[in-house]
């Protein structure tokens, strides 16, 4: 029984014993005592308070934790004090929920679930679609895609690639930087093309993993000799060379230096008797030996078993920003990279226009195997790409925000089932209502041009915010003052 009432009471116990004790304010100059060294003076505070430097009364100097002094000692905590409830960890799925509801904040929808954030966009990808067949039968395709900053240039972007991946491409996405990656410089863009370079059935993105599947299949590499229409062919080169050496050091090297690195000693060990090493030109007129590599590299896809090679650029604003002759380097790569897409008999440009290297000549198309398909945006401005000049009209896909109530409202169903996963709550009459009615109005306002795609995308998202932080906000009232405005 003794000890029961012992036991019982202790809580009250240790409740009582652990009151907060109130601490000596203290400042430079202050006498303090230590039951060590017993009595000092603070010459110096550490640690936002919670170490001094005492100079005592022996003439030594110590930095000493506070609370070893008198009267310093931590405050205990106090059992009387709040307890933070235990939360509930968050699923999995709740999570990803979470994620996705915060990218749509943004105006962005995740890669992961693009195909059912999609808003319209049906004439667009039925076009682009029949130019992945074209350019897998044919040898080629190409498209521009022009709209305004928000209206879905890189979301058709990441659409074409996951599309070509379904259809056993490789795909090359990259994004343009007036500092990073400028439009007029095509070494450097052919080097971000082969760093980037995704596949249907591997996670490792680059090169290497499609020279290296090469390397096993025993007649890929005299199949390409045969095919190259040039000697000596900067792709055959790197291929024998990889194919003649064991050394780790030195395959490495020749897969950097084909993706557009430098040309180092570890790749001479390894160099084909008889053959000079051609080199990959960084500056000159070298959009033609680009273009070349590019088609190169659709061939040597198609022969490890692929459908060909997808190129997309997501040129946002950057071309419009370069000076008169930087847009003039990047009109030659474009164009020729268009011109290699397509018969000489078809295409607008004038092939034979295109300046070749001081150094060497190489043609656009590596050969009638090639499978390459080409995509790039273009931001509208005075500025702009010569598309009309390079490129038939439906090869030119122009983006606008006009929407119809059913394609918004298919996508605000989308959303509004996401937020209530992330949120945790279930799906009412009140969300329905601003689904149904939020449908009209947002597409009013995208027709009205008060709207880019970016922009239903983030307000669809504060519509069920609002319904989800304030349960008693009514959502005709809502609606009222969504349609006001939108006006």
């Amino acid at each position: 029984m003794n000890g029961r009432q012992a036991t019982e009471a202790s809580p009250l116990q240790t409740e009582g014993a652990l009151q907060e004790v109130e601490l000596q304010e203290v400042e430079i100059g202050d006498t303090v005592e230590h039951p060590q060294y017993g009595r000092g003076q603070i010459a110096a505070i550490y640690r936002n308070g919670t170490e001094w430097m005492v100079r005592f009364e022996s003439n030594l100097r110590f930095r000493r934790p506070r609370r070893e002094f008198s009267g310093q000692q931590e405050i205990p905590m106090s059992l009387t004090s709040s307890i933070i409830p235990a939360v509930a960890p968050m699923s999995h799925t709740q999570f990803e929920a979470r994620q996705l509801v915060e990218a749509l904040r943004m105006g962005i929808a995740p890669a992961q679930q693009i195909q059912e954030l999609t808003i319209g966009l049906v004439d667009e990808r039925t076009r682009l679609t029949t130019g992945l067949k074209q350019a897998h039968q044919q040898g080629g395709a190409a498209y521009a895609v022009v709209g305004d900053y928000g209206f879905g240039k890189s979301h058709i972007v990441e659409l074409v690639a996951q599309e070509a991946l379904a259809r056993n491409f490789l795909v090359a996405p990259i994004s343009l930087d007036l500092l990073e990656l400028p439009a007029h410089r095509a070494f450097d863009i052919y080097a971000a093309l082969m760093r980037t370079l995704r596949y249907p059935d591997n996670d490792e993105p680059g090169l290497a993993t499609l020279l290296q599947k090469a390397r096993v299949m025993p007649t890929l590499a005299h199949q390409l000799r045969d095919l190259a229409p040039v000697d000596p062919d900067p792709l055959a080169v790197a291929l024998a060379a990889l194919d003649s050496t064991s050394s780790t050091r030195g395959r490495a090297a020749w897969i950097a230096w084909l993706m557009g690195g430098r040309r180092v000693k570890a790749m001479n060990q390894s160099m084909p008797r008889g053959v000079k090493l051609p080199s990959i030109y960084k500056v000159g007129n070298n959009a033609r030996q680009i273009t070349y590599l590019l088609s190169g590299m659709s061939v040597l896809a198609r022969l490890a078993g692929y459908n060909g090679l997808c190129l997309l650029i997501d040129e946002a604003e950057s071309y419009s920003l370069l000076s008169a002759t930087q847009r003039a380097k990047a009109d030659l790569f474009f164009s020729a990279l268009i011109a290699a897409t397509q018969d000489e008999q078809q295409t607008k440009i004038q092939t034979e226009q295109l300046p070749q290297h001081r150094w060497h000549s190489y043609p656009l198309r590596y050969s009638d195997r090639q499978s390459l398909f080409f995509l790039f945006t273009v931001t509208r401005s005075d500025n702009r790409m010569p598309l009309e000049a390079w490129l038939a009209p439906e090869q030119i896909l122009e983006l606008d925000s006009q929407h119809s109530p059913q394609e918004i409202g298919h996508f605000l169903q989308q959303v509004m089932l996401y937020h209530a996963q992330a949120y945790g709550y279930t799906v009412g009459e009140r969300q329905g209502q601003i689904r149904r009615g939020a449908a009209e109005h947002l597409a009013l306002g995208s027709r009205a041009d008060r709207l880019s795609v970016r922009g239903v995308v983030r307000l669809a998202v504060e519509l069920f915010d609002l319904l989800y932080l304030y349960p008693d906000y009514d959502a005709t009232t809502l609606l009222d003052e969504l349609r006001s405005h939108l006006r």
